[in-house]
């Protein structure tokens, strides 16, 4: 997009020369970073969302989506038989006024470790039956994961691809993970590389909070993040008190629905 430049993947000097030129030749804050505003005037637009939860109360959906959320997850379970009370109607709010929607599972493989992959499928059906039917535009499914055996990284690798392979073989779409370093850091790291290799297939939403362009902790599991969420503490028209907020580039947003 910046022009010259060879496609590599790789954001260094001359990138930042190129981006710095571009910013001061369209009138934008130079600061060498492909910041969202930098972007949108590439006709590359980055969109906000949010992830909520039955404690974040009653949404207005109406104001979150005049606010400029453009996405957003619902929680939906957890474990083999909790389902979130507000599910429902923040997944209908969100529909109905045009945010795109996904609900989200919070795994707990260290629930059963004796009947581990059984209780990986039951709680993959407690979320299928939480979420109810996909429709078309709804963003896919994420296994939250954030909780393991601190003892056996392995094992929770194959709990996480036997939940997301259950669910993807019921509903034809691929789930996603939603990770962060800390979590990685205890409960994957150490996993069997050929489970590792399968997991990083699945895309992942990364935790990172920070300010800036990108997480300063980068995945370790996953080459590359899907949705970043960068802040546990934003605030967001609609939404009382303290919301969760996420980044992801339009084109990414695009190939997540589903048709």
């Amino acid at each position: 997009m910046l022009c010259g430049l060879s496609v590599d993947g790789d954001f260094g000097k001359k990138t930042e020369a190129a981006v710095r030129d571009y910013q001061a030749s369209g009138s934008l804050i130079v600061d060498g970073l492909a910041g969202s505003q930098t972007l949108i005037s590439l006709g590359i637009p980055v969109y906000a969302g949010i992830d909520v939860y039955a404690g974040n109360g009653s949404i207005d959906w109406f104001e979150v989506a005049r606010g400029g959320v453009r996405f957003a997850w619902v929680k939906c379970s957890e474990g083999t038989t909790f389902q979130d009370k507000k599910r429902s109607v923040n997944l209908y709010g969100a529909r109905m006024n045009h945010v795109a929607v996904g609900g989200y599972h919070f795994g707990r493989p260290d629930t059963y470790a004796n009947v581990a992959m059984l209780d990986a499928k039951n709680e993959a059906d407690n979320f299928l039956k939480s979420y109810g039917k996909f429709e078309q535009g709804d963003l896919p499914p994420v296994l939250d994961l954030e909780q393991g055996i601190k003892v056996d990284d392995s094992y929770n690798a194959e709990w996480a691809l036997t939940w997301l392979t259950r669910v993807e073989s019921i509903t034809g779409v691929r789930p996603m993970v939603y990770c962060a370093k800390w979590a990685t850091d205890l409960y994957l790291r150490k996993a069997d590389e050929a489970l590792l290799k399968d997991l990083k297939k699945y895309r992942v939403w990364w935790a990172s909070y920070n300010t800036g362009v990108e997480p300063k902790r980068p995945p370790d599991v996953w080459d590359e993040w899907a949705v970043w969420q960068w802040t546990g503490s934003g605030s967001t028209d609609g939404v009382r008190g303290k919301c969760d907020q996420n980044w992801m580039a339009g084109g990414m947003l695009s190939s997540l629905r589903i048709c």
